[in-house]
């Protein structure tokens, strides 16, 4: 006679298993198993008797499966590695089926697959409890887990900054030119970032400025050298969220102009845009702005899409193996990265013909140009770049070409 499922195995209902598989913690691990990635981790579980226990579980987009050590199956008696499972499934959206089922063994007593699984309901008061306990626990972790994730995005720098230096001793007219220009152009989330703008000389600008001036095609000149050695004020203008990658190319496109009426009207002598650590001379930025308006007045969306992606996208940059770009987030744009081989160190030739690898992907992301090379997502979990939390961290991944 099957046995009857316990209270608190009946609370285990529909609504908290879909609550799990809503939390962003499991959409996130869902989410990198579609680009490749793992769908599983192991974890530390504390049950409710204080007891902790390690489980491995698996994220399917319709279900969890909690497996914990077997030490008392035959196999284990044997000397096999063994686990049972709990597995929490929704059936049905409609009927809001669910179920949730118990795998007893992963193998047998000569360590053959043993897959079958059964309603939990049928299963002794003991393995229904042990099923409830897993449960909560894990109930338990993955809030912890999502309140840390939030805590961690509310914490994540701006979407774009720009840092611009001058001989001011008020920020007043500089913020209102830029934040009004940048309002008519429909980005009214643009502001003058006060804590850490400053109307001092920053001793680290002419070292922060000469790591992230651009090396594919130099422009910074000893009238730019000798500015950011004298400036007596550094400002951050920054867009909190951008919450659309379509929209990152218009509020890069919005950055470039407010920057290009700082340049005409002489109020800043120097820039470089943070989120990709990238410096031009004032002349160079200039001329990078002129020539994307004139691209857009002329419809010339090849022109248009080179200016912001030499404005906005550092390359290439050297890791082991590697070349990589930084800054394509602010064009909505997965970084691009080519991979040599093991132990491959790329040559100073294999650099410079980066440039225009890098330069021949981005065109042909748009449809621009034909891509000679195949482009495919980078799906290894990046052991280069930037971490979540950087200032360059790039949301949308890598694509690796070749």
């Amino acid at each position: 006679m099957a046995n009857a499922p316990s209270p608190a195995l009946a609370a285990i209902d529909y609504d908290r298993i879909q609550a799990l598989l809503n939390s962003e913690y499991v959409e996130e691990h869902f989410h990198a198993y579609i680009e490749g990635n793992d769908n599983d981790e192991w974890v530390t579980l504390e049950l409710d008797d204080g007891e902790e226990t390690e489980a491995f579980v698996v994220f399917d987009q319709h279900r969890i499966r909690v497996a914990v050590e077997n030490f008392d199956s035959p196999a284990a008696r044997n000397g096999h590695s063994d686990h049972r499972h709990y597995i929490f499934k929704l059936v049905d959206h409609e009927t809001r089926e669910y179920e949730v089922r118990y795998q007893p063994v992963e193998v047998d007593a000569e360590g053959e697959d043993t897959l079958d699984t059964f309603p939990i309901a049928e299963q002794s008061a003991a393995i229904q409890e042990s099923a409830v306990k897993h449960f909560e626990a894990l109930e338990a972790y993955i809030a912890a887990k999502d309140e840390q994730l939030t805590n961690i995005k509310a914490s994540l720098p701006p979407a774009m900054i720009l840092n611009v230096l001058g001989n001011m001793d008020s920020f007043d007219a500089l913020k209102s030119e830029f934040e009004e220009m940048a309002a008519a152009a429909f980005v009214d989330t643009y502001r003058l970032d006060p804590e850490f703008s400053e109307l001092v000389n920053d001793d680290r600008m002419p070292r922060s400025y000469s790591a992230c001036m651009d090396r594919t095609e130099p422009s910074m000149t000893d009238q730019d050298w000798e500015n950011i050695e004298n400036h007596t004020a550094s400002a951050y203008f920054i867009v909190r969220n951008i919450f659309s990658e379509r929209t990152r190319i218009s509020v890069a496109m919005v950055t470039a102009r407010c920057l290009g009426n700082l340049i005409d009207k002489g109020m800043i002598t120097a820039a470089k845009i943070e989120t990709a650590g990238l410096a031009h001379g004032l002349v160079r930025w200039r001329e990078l702005i002129t020539q994307m308006t004139d691209a857009v007045e002329q419809r010339d969306q090849k022109a248009m899409l080179l200016a912001l992606y030499k404005m906005f996208v550092r390359k290439p940059i050297s890791d082991d193996d590697k070349l990589y770009t930084c800054g394509m987030q602010n064009l909505g744009l997965p970084d691009f990265v080519i991979a040599f081989g093991e132990d491959a160190e790329p040559s100073e030739q294999e650099q410079i013909d980066s440039v225009a690898r890098f330069e021949k992907a981005f065109l042909a992301t748009f449809g621009l140009e034909e891509a000679s090379e195949p482009l495919t997502p980078y799906k290894k979990r990046p052991d280069f770049g930037y971490k979540l939390g950087d200032l360059r961290h790039n949301p949308f991944g890598y694509t690796l070409i070749g």
